[in-house]
C-alpha cells in the first residue's frame, strides 16, 4: 500500500507551492463513526490533503484518496464530540474549517465486502501473460487496506468512494451488514497469465477479510474493463455488425469502457404507450446506484432507445395490436408471441440482439401477470395496461426496473445463486423493486414496510428472519416493532411472514447491485441468441 508519506512526497516532487488554496464548503454526510469515509465539497482539491483535529494538539493528517481530498476517512482512534476539519494544499490552509461529529460506534464494523472488480488497464507481456491494473470495488473497505492477488501482497490506492449516512441515524447493530461506504482501490496486480482466475482478497487494518474470483480475460481484444457485456473496442470504436455492414456507434450512445452500460430497446402497442416521464427517472435509479466503476465514478448508465431521435432511432415503434403477449406460443384468440413482433426487423435489429435488452409494453399477460423477464437474458416485457395502476409513473418505473432486474439474474427474493429463497416473494426484509411488495409502490428503505416512493435492488443490509422464531417486537432493524404478517398484532412466535403458506422459510436479504450480471451471452444464461 502506498503510504501518507508517499503521497505527501510525491506532491512535493510535483511541486504546488503556487497552487490556489483549496476551498472547503462542506462535508458530506457531516457525522459519522470512526473508520467511515467522508466526502469533501468544495473546490481546487487536487493535490490537497485533509487535515483532522485542525488546530488541536491532536491534528493529523486524514487518509484521503489518491492525490485528492475529495474523500477522507475519520481516524480509527477519533473520540465522540465535534472535530474541525481543514484542507491543505502546497502548504496553505482553506479558510475556513468545517466540525464533524462523530458518534459512538454501534456493534462492530463489518468485513469488507468486494462488490465488483474490474480493469484499469492492461499491457500484452506477450501471447499468454499481461501486466494488469485492476479496480476494486468494496464496502466499508479501509483507505489503506491491504490487497493480495493469487496470494502475494500487491501494491494498492484509495481513488474513489460512495458516502453513506444511514447509520447516523439508525442503530447499525441492529442490521445484518450495515454500509458505510464503498470505496474503489486501484491494485497493481502485476504480471498474470491471461484466461487464469485472479483470487482477491481485501484485508481491512482490523484483519478481515473480503474475497474474490477473478475471471481474466483470455484474450487482449477481448477485454471487458468494467464488465458490462460490452468490449472495450465496441464502445470506442463501435460494435461491428456480425456479416458486416458497418458499426453501431455506442460512443455516440453514450457508452464508456470504463463505466458500466445497459442498452434496451422499448416499443409498445398504442393501448398501452408508457408515460414519457418514465425514462429520466429509470436513467436516474440506475446513475445513483452504489455501484463504483474502474473509472471512479458512481452507477450504471442506462441507454433507452425509444424512438428520441438520433442515434436512438430505433425504438419507440409502435406494434400492431394484441389482447394478450408472453413469450412462446399460445392458442387464446387475440394472443400475440413476443418472439413474433422480435422476429420482424421492422421492430427489432438483427444486429442489435448481441448487445440491447429488448423490452415491449404490452396490454396484458395469460394469468393477469404484469410481466415477464427473462432469468439473466435480454428479453422482458411490461404488460399491465388494464390495470387500475396503469398509467401511474411509480408503477410503471417500478415494473420496468422489476422486470429489466429479472434479465440481470435478479430474482424475487434476491440473486439466482440456486439459494433455497431466492425466488421467495413478499419477504419483509428486502428492501428492492424485485420484491412484490414494492414493485408498484416503490421500496422501503427503513424498517417499516412504507415505500419511499423510489425504485432500486437492494444493498444486502438488513438482518435475515427466520420464520421459525420471529420478533415482531424488534422488527427487522432499529429495534422498531413490525406486523409482519399483517395480523394486526405484534407478537414473537413461529409464523409465515411472507405469506405463502408456510412457516419454515428462512429469509435472507441479498445483495441485490453487488451481484447483478449484465453480460447476457455468457455461458449458463437464458439468452440463446435470440
Amino acid at each position: 500500500m502506498f503510504c501518507r508519506l508517499t503521497l505527501i512526497a510525491f506532491i512535493f516532487i510535483l511541486g504546488c507551492g503556487g497552487c490556489p488554496t483549496a476551498i472547503l464548503t462542506s462535508i458530506q454526510p457531516s457525522e459519522g463513526i470512526p473508520r467511515q469515509i467522508l466526502a469533501v465539497e468544495g473546490n481546487d482539491l487536487d493535490f490537497a490533503s485533509v487535515i483532522w483535529d485542525a488546530g488541536l494538539v491532536t491534528e493529523a493528517s486524514a487518509l484521503s484518496t489518491f492525490l485528492s481530498a475529495r474523500y477522507f476517512q475519520i481516524p480509527p482512534t477519533s473520540s465522540v464530540g465535534n472535530h474541525p476539519v481543514r484542507l491543505s494544499r502546497g502548504g496553505n490552509l482553506s479558510a475556513n474549517t468545517i466540525d464533524v461529529t462523530v458518534n459512538e460506534m454501534q456493534g462492530v464494523w463489518p468485513a469488507p465486502r468486494i462488490e465488483d472488480v474490474g480493469l484499469s488497464k492492461i499491457n500484452a507481456d506477450g501471447e499468454r501473460s499481461a501486466d494488469v491494473w485492476l479496480t476494486v470495488s468494496v464496502a466499508n473497505v479501509d483507505p489503506d487496506a491491504t490487497v493480495s492477488v493469487n496470494g502475494t501482497n500487491q501494491p494498492s490506492l484509495f481513488v474513489s468512494a460512495i458516502t453513506h449516512d444511514k447509520f447516523n441515524t439508525f442503530d447499525a447493530s441492529t442490521f445484518a451488514y450495515p454500509v458505510y461506504h464503498y470505496g474503489l482501490l486501484l491494485v497493481l496486480a502485476g504480471t498474470q497469465n491471461l484466461g487464469s482466475t485472479l483470487d482477491i482478497v481485501v484485508t481491512n487494518k482490523d484483519g478481515q477479510t473480503g474475497t474474490f474470483a477473478y475471471p481474466l480475460v483470455g484474450d487482449i481484444d477481448e477485454i471487458d474493463s468494467d464488465n458490462d457485456g460490452l468490449l472495450d473496442s465496441w464502445e470506442v470504436d463501435g460494435y461491428p455488425i456480425p456479416g458486416g455492414g458497418g458499426v453501431i456507434d455506442l460512443a455516440a450512445m453514450g457508452c464508456n469502457p470504463k463505466r458500466k452500460d445497459i442498452l434496451v430497446e422499448v416499443d409498445w402497442i398504442a393501448a398501452a404507450e408508457p408515460n414519457n416521464t418514465i425514462w429520466a427517472i429509470i436513467e436516474d435509479a440506475f446513475d445513483t446506484a452504489p455501484v463504483l466503476n474502474p473509472d471512479g465514478s458512481q452507477g450504471i448508465s442506462i441507454h433507452i432507445d425509444r424512438g428520441q431521435g438520433a442515434p436512438f432511432n430505433q425504438g419507440g415503434t409502435v406494434l400492431a395490436d394484441h389482447t394478450l403477449m408472453d413469450f412462446g406460443p399460445n392458442a387464446t384468440p387475440g394472443y400475440v408471441d413476443f418472439f413474433t413482433y422480435k422476429g420482424d426487423a421492422a421492430n427489432f435489429a438483427t444486429a442489435r440482439k448481441d448487445i440491447f435488452h429488448y423490452c415491449i409494453f404490452g396490454r396484458a399477460m395469460p394469468g393477469g401477470y404484469s410481466g415477464r423477464g427473462e432469468i439473466w437474458g435480454n428479453d422482458f416485457i411490461v404488460t399491465f395496461a388494464t390495470s387500475i395502476v396503469w398509467g401511474t409513473d411509480i408503477a410503471e418505473v417500478g415494473t420496468f426496473i422489476h422486470e429489466l432486474g429479472h434479465n440481470l439474474s435478479l430474482r424475487h427474493g434476491g440473486i439466482d445463486n440456486g439459494a433455497v429463497d431466492a425466488n421467495l416473494t413478499n419477504k419483509p426484509n428486502h428492501e428492492s423493486t424485485m420484491n412484490y411488495r414494492y414493485q408498484m409502490a416503490g421500496v422501503s428503505t427503513d424498517c417499516d414496510f412504507t415505500s419511499e416512493n423510489i425504485h432500486t435492488y437492494s444493498m444486502g443490509m438488513f438482518k435475515t428472519v427466520d420464520e421459525a422464531s420471529v420478533n415482531e417486537n424488534i422488527g427487522i432493524c432499529d429495534n422498531t416493532s413490525l406486523d409482519m404478517n399483517g395480523s394486526g398484532t405484534i407478537t414473537n412466535e413461529r409464523m409465515d411472514v411472507n405469506l405463502n403458506r408456510t412457516n419454515t422459510d428462512i429469509h435472507v436479504n441479498y445483495n441485490d447491485w453487488g451481484n447483478l450480471k449484465l453480460n447476457f451471452r455468457l455461458p449458463g444464461s437464458r439468452w440463446n441468441n435470440n
